[in-house]
């Protein structure tokens, strides 16, 4: 019974260790812009630079993250924020979202006239 104890203590101890020192040289990865893209040996006129598909990149998250913190501070039903909450999550770009983003939006400028 001592023996199987220590084991087991051991082996956490191990396991621990390890989990510790991995984290240690874990760096976050960069999402990253291809530099070439398969129309772009085809078509290279119609192709965005790398530059502009980064600041593209950049514009949808910054756009999620504004619909993100609208959706937050709404007065609607905790259901229906938590459904398009999901919603911006999986497609930011769905019609679903972009008529309730719509339908916000009209409602606010209503509010300021």
């Amino acid at each position: 019974m001592k023996k199987r104890t220590l084991n087991a203590v051991g082996f956490l101890c191990f396991v621990l260790g390890t989990n510790g020192m991995l984290a240690q040289n874990y760096e976050p990865t960069k999402e990253l812009v291809k530099k070439h893209t398969v129309m772009e040996q085809y078509e290279p006129d119609m192709i965005l630079s790398v530059d502009e598909r980064e600041q593209l990149k950049e514009k949808h998250k910054n756009l999620i993250a504004k619909r993100k913190s609208v959706l937050d501070t709404l007065d609607i039903s905790e259901r229906r924020r938590q459904r398009l909450l999901r919603v911006l999550s999986k497609s930011p770009f769905s019609n679903e979202l972009n008529k309730a983003m719509a339908d916000i939006e009209f409602e606010d400028e209503t509010d300021n006239q």
